[in-house]
């Protein structure tokens, strides 16, 4: 496909893929069962202590869960969750081999330890009674499924990126840097950058300063054409615009890393000198503190 996903992302892509020829893009079983007025998910109300965070409910709520007043981590009403995800929107499995999940019994965790683990999803100390990881391998499943639906409407071209006509509410009461925006667009204008609006904010006139540092350090008069749309980038777009903003972003990534590199090659530089300068003791008859 062309994108840069890790290695388990891309085999469990191909799982999924395998699988929809079996169950299609309207659903499982289940979608079976609730056109036949079945309750399957109807479920109590979750007490306090197995609710789930509000982050899981809003992403259960855009995945169009059928019974979020009754979602939580507690007894059959996590499995149906866990279940649902399986048959609606990630569908790894072909439908004969769900099986494991679909029977709430004593084993039931375990296939899911299993099922998780090939999803490559966090499953350590996964059990009945451990909410903390009950909740952990839910939130890695409901995040699968987003990127799912998400790479479907992409496919699909139903997805239409545009950009926010204005800063985000509250956001420009935090801006410190507004007072640089008119000394900053004279350097850009003359080493011809594209210049900052008047409400740019904080983030976009440290991205000025750092091209215009950029600018300032090139070594030679040599230039090299940079072809930003050979850069690899997991976006999925056609908008070349969109496409080489990514790849800026990536770049800029890039550095940043490469500055975290520096910065933790010298705090093990300065270890290495607190630890690599042993004292010997004649006395003692040994070698080191």
């Amino acid at each position: 496909r062309g994108c840069i996903l890790p290695l388990a992302v891309c085999v469990r892509d191909v799982g999924r893929l395998r699988t929809r020829r079996w169950c299609g893009r309207t659903g499982g079983v289940m979608a079976a069962v609730g056109a036949a007025g079945g309750s399957f998910y109807s479920a109590q109300a979750p007490l306090a202590g197995d609710a789930l965070p509000r982050a899981l409910l809003r992403k259960l709520e855009v995945l169009g869960y059928p019974d979020l007043g009754g979602a939580c981590l507690a007894g059959e009403a996590f499995c149906k969750i866990v279940l649902w995800l399986e048959e609606e929107k990630i569908r790894y499995y072909e439908p004969q081999n769900r099986k494991g999940l679909r029977e709430f019994g004593d084993a039931w965790f375990g296939h899911l330890a299993k099922y998780a683990k090939e999803l490559n999803v966090r499953s350590e100390g996964l059990s009945e009674t451990d909410s903390v990881a009950k909740a952990r391998v839910l939130s890695g499943l409901v995040n699968l499924a987003i990127h799912d639906v998400y790479r479907d409407k992409a496919e699909a071209k139903e997805i239409t990126l545009t950009a926010p006509s204005k800063p985000v509410a509250g956001a420009e009461s935090k801006q410190q840097l507004q007072d640089l925006i008119p000394s900053l667009n004279k350097l850009l204008e003359l080493y011809s950058l594209p210049k900052l609006q008047t409400t740019a904010i904080d983030t976009d006139t440290i991205a000025a300063l750092r091209c215009i540092k950029t600018r300032l350090c090139q070594k030679g008069t040599n230039t090299t054409e940079l072809d930003f749309s050979q850069i690899p980038v997991a976006v999925e777009v056609d908008d070349p615009e969109v496409k080489r903003a990514s790849a800026v972003l990536r770049l800029l990534h890039n550095i940043e890393m490469g500055q975290l590199q520096i910065s933790v090659n010298h705090v093990l530089n300065e270890l290495q000198q607190l630890t690599a300068n042993p004292k010997t003791d004649a006395k003692l008859g040994r070698v080191g503190t």
